[in-house]
Formats: structure tokens, C-alpha cells, sequence
């Protein structure tokens, strides 16, 4: 199962990882009887470029989801009528985004 945000898909939380979770805290600690899985005492170190991609996300999710001045001067200018469309700019974007999702 998955949920859609912010335009993409990421799995949802399933039934697995919360047995998971249901099993820390009844006592079972993490890794017990599993392979592959951390043991306390084990350490993990991440990259730079995993460091740089944790702040990137950070500051991504600092940023307002709209431009409030932008809209505000797209309205004012609807309502002066002085807003212009360039229609052979939107033509062409409407064609290069059909190319790429034929792609």
C-alpha cells in the first residue's frame, strides 16, 4: 500500500513495521534473532553527500508550498487585466511535457 505526497509515492506504514515497533517495546530489542539487523553497540556512519542530502531536506521543508507574492501579483494583475499569456510559450511546454511522458 502506498500514499501519495507531495506528488510522489512512498510506501505507507504497514502492518510489519508496526509489529516491529509492538516488539521493542514488549522486549525484544533490535536485531534479536535476525540477521542482517543492528545490535546495540553497532554504530552507523553516514556520507557527506547523505549529510548534504539530510540538510537539503530540511531546508526543503522550511519552504512555503506556494509563493504568496507570486499569486499575489498574478491576481493583481488578473484584476487589472493587464495579465498576458504567452500562448506560444504554453503550447510548446504542453508539448514538451506530452514528449516526456511518452517517453
Amino acid at each position: 500500500m502506498t500514499e501519495r505526497i507531495n506528488g510522489s509515492l512512498r510506501p505507507a506504514d504497514t502492518a510489519g513495521t508496526r509489529r516491529t515497533d509492538a516488539a521493542k517495546s514488549a522486549g525484544g530489542g533490535a536485531g534479536e534473532g535476525v540477521p542482517g539487523t543492528a545490535r546495540s553497540g553497532d554504530s552507523v556512519n553516514l556520507t557527506r553527500s547523505g549529510l548534504l542530502m539530510s540538510k537539503l531536506e530540511e531546508v526543503v521543508h522550511g519552504l512555503p508550498v506556494v509563493d504568496a507574492d507570486r499569486v499575489r501579483a498574478i491576481k493583481d494583475a488578473l484584476a487589472s487585466g493587464t495579465y498576458e499569456i504567452d500562448d506560444q510559450t504554453v503550447a510548446d511546454n504542453m508539448i514538451r511535457l506530452d514528449r516526456e511522458l511518452l517517453a
